[in-house]
């Protein structure tokens, strides 16, 4: 089911990427975590193995940033760069549309413009908790190596259609003597911290028209004006 939005994309892609673990042990051999966004109020001991994901931060990545300049969408094939200004390309909105979206809403004229995207950093907290060592070991093991590797690390958008920067900034053991079995049993939990890049659109899109006559006069300024002035016109 679709989850389009700013943040909403983003957690349902995280839940999604999450909902893949599996552990095995002598009387099961697969159990699938549920994800929960936060600590699953009024569950029982019997969901363990769980994961939860919390949003930690919402950072403006400056190192990312771009000058100020103007995104174009056209489904005119004849359309060039040249015929506008600090001109790019961009054939999704973020978080909302791909590029079959962006040419219904361009529509009969072809053209949609929108301000530069301001790029965002997503820091999730994401928890691991079981009850048995071994599930543990290997949710670290399948979390490690498939869903937030240390290197080349990536998550799907299917809201925009990109494939976003997703990376491991820590991991840390937290377990602890568990309070709803009475202080009886051990909650081993694993934290890993995660940063998804994200973007901001700063405007929206707006319809433009193709510029189809352009009129001026050129003109030497080291030249009597009777030397080297004419007017032009050209059509596109």
């Amino acid at each position: 089911m679709p989850n389009p939005g700013f943040l909403l994309a983003e957690d349902a892609a995280l839940k999604t990427r999450l909902s893949t673990l599996s552990v095995s042990d002598d009387k099961n051999a697969e159990r699938v975590p549920k994800v929960f966004y936060r600590w699953p109020e009024g569950e029982t001991e019997k969901l363990y193995p769980f994961v939860t994901i919390n949003l930690l931060d919402i950072q403006h990545a400056k190192e990312r940033q771009h000058s100020e300049r103007d995104y174009y969408y056209t489904t005119d094939a004849s359309f060039s760069p040249e015929q506008v200004a600090e001109y790019t390309q961009i054939d999704y909105f973020p978080n909302e549309m791909v590029e079959s979206d962006l040419a219904d809403l361009a529509g009969t004229d072809g053209f949609i413009s929108m301000e530069q995207l301001i790029p965002i950093d997503l820091l999730y907290q994401v928890t691991t908790h079981t009850r048995n060592a071994r599930h543990d070991r290997q949710l670290t093991a399948l979390i490690m190596r498939r869903v937030f590797p240390l290197r080349r690390g990536f998550i799907e958008i299917p809201e925009d259609g990109t494939i976003r920067r997703c990376d491991l900034l820590d991991w840390r053991s937290a377990n602890v003597i568990d309070q709803e079995a009475g202080h009886k049993k051990r909650a081993f939990r694993k934290v890993y911290t995660v940063r998804i890049s994200s973007e901001l659109p700063q405007s929206d899109f707006a319809a433009v028209q193709k510029v189809l006559t352009v009129e001026g006069e050129l003109t030497d300024n080291n030249q009597p004006t009777d030397v080297l002035s004419y007017s032009f016109s050209e059509e596109f």
